[in-house]
């Protein structure tokens, strides 16, 4: 089990990764942390890397790119 502490840090709130759940979860400095479930659930965490969000913003671009076009006309 791994316990983290939530701190308010002026308007925002954080919490510390430990380099234990770091290497679990795959993830590192400027990867997303993807939080799934709902309240009262079970939750999956994930690592999204930065290329990963990129290339499905490239994706999405491309998906939508003559639409895009079009909106820019």
């Amino acid at each position: 089990m791994i316990e983290l502490r939530i701190e308010q840090q002026g308007e925002a709130v954080k919490v510390e990764l430990t380099e234990e759940l770091l290497a679990l979860l795959g993830a590192k400095a400027g990867d997303t942390l993807v939080i799934d479930g709902e309240a009262g659930g079970p939750f999956t965490l994930a690592a999204r890397s930065t290329d990963e969000r990129f290339e499905r913003g490239r994706a999405f671009l491309d998906r939508y790119r003559s639409t895009f076009e079009a909106l820019a006309k």
